[in-house]
């Protein structure tokens, strides 16, 4: 999870400018899951980006990044048991969703 919530939140640092805004927050979202959402107030993405994004290799970084991050961020959300998704308006900003199954059985728990 820590590389789940890394891969996200250095997005969201490229993302914002000067003085831009990341909020994080989570919720029980059901009684067996819980969301993290993490939203910025930057520069947002079209709808091109959006259908590309979980992509190997995909990125809109021209001169670094490798576009593994959000794939791999991604594979690790799904073999969790969980669910990324995102939504994103061009110039206004980015969330992303991270929805994660709750185990309340216990070592010991019959």
């Amino acid at each position: 999870l820590e590389q789940v919530f890394l891969n996200i939140i250095t997005n969201a640092l490229v993302a914002v400018d000067d003085g831009g805004q990341i909020t994080i927050s989570t919720r029980q979202k059901a009684i067996d899951s819980v969301e993290v959402s993490i939203k910025d107030n930057g520069c947002g993405m079209t709808r091109a980006t959006l259908d590309h994004i979980f992509e190997p290799f995909f990125t809109t970084k021209k001169n670094y990044g490798t576009g593994l991050g959000l794939s791999i961020t991604h594979g690790i959300v799904s073999k969790l048991g969980g669910k990324l998704y995102v939504n994103s308006k061009e110039g206004e900003g980015t969330t992303f969703y991270v929805s994660l199954p709750v185990n309340t059985k216990f070592p010991g728990d019959e």
